[in-house]
């Protein structure tokens, strides 16, 4: 959501400027614009990609079911793939129920040995607006001792998400940092506690690197 603040802004601070003015910077948004537009429905299609990779590679079982929204309760037909040796959920696609070819969500899991999740991708449009999804996601998970830390990154690049849960000493633990969050800690220093933080995210990605294409 970063992305559109940036747009709104850029609009309304250039509006009172003169006319070649307005028209550079009008095609200069246009341009970033249509970048993230490519950059995030090639993101959602590769991740449909490798859903369908691993459903072909993996023994699985379909459940179907039909879901929606206030005012539109059958908004989406939702299919969800389990796989037949583990049971674990391999992914999780919606389709427009009125145009069952056109994607709503899809989400995807990548398990370790152990069946835990090890990475997963989504990518979500809104009911009805399929020019480019409203929100993608791609995260990293670390399983240290009793704590289960991620990071997530959107299909852009930025980190959006850190988060651990689990139990620390005996105790309940939980901490969940925001793009507001890790932008002031970028600036100030971390608030968690180093030695807790290693155990949660210290062996994950800090860039999102080659899996910004699904795998």
């Amino acid at each position: 959501m970063r992305y559109l603040k940036f747009v709104y802004v850029y609009g309304f601070l250039v509006g009172g400027m003169s006319l070649p003015f307005n028209s550079i910077a009008a095609d200069a948004s246009m341009k970033e614009d249509n970048q993230h537009i490519r950059n995030w429905n090639g993101f959602a299609n590769n991740t449909l990609k490798l859903h369908q990779e691993l459903i072909k590679k993996h023994p699985h079982k379909i459940k179907k079911s039909i879901g929606g929204y206030a005012g539109n309760e059958d908004f989406y037909i939702q299919e969800q793939y389990f796989s037949r040796k583990t049971g674990k959920l391999i992914s999780q696609v919606q389709w427009e129920k009125e145009s069952p070819d056109v994607l709503h969500t899809i989400e995807v899991y990548i398990h370790d040995d152990q069946g835990r999740v090890t990475r997963d991708y989504m990518a979500a449009y809104l009911p009805g607006y399929n020019n480019a999804p409203v929100q993608t996601l791609i995260s990293f998970h670390q399983y240290s001792e009793k704590l289960h830390g991620f990071r997530t990154f959107d299909a852009s690049g930025d980190r959006i998400v850190e988060r651990c849960q689990g139990e620390h000493k005996g105790k309940s633990f939980e901490f969940l940092l925001d793009e507001d969050d890790l932008y002031s800690a970028a600036m100030n220093g971390n608030p968690i506690d180093e030695k807790v933080y290693a155990l949660c995210l210290g062996n994950l990605p800090d860039k999102l690197g080659k899996h910004i294409q699904p795998q």
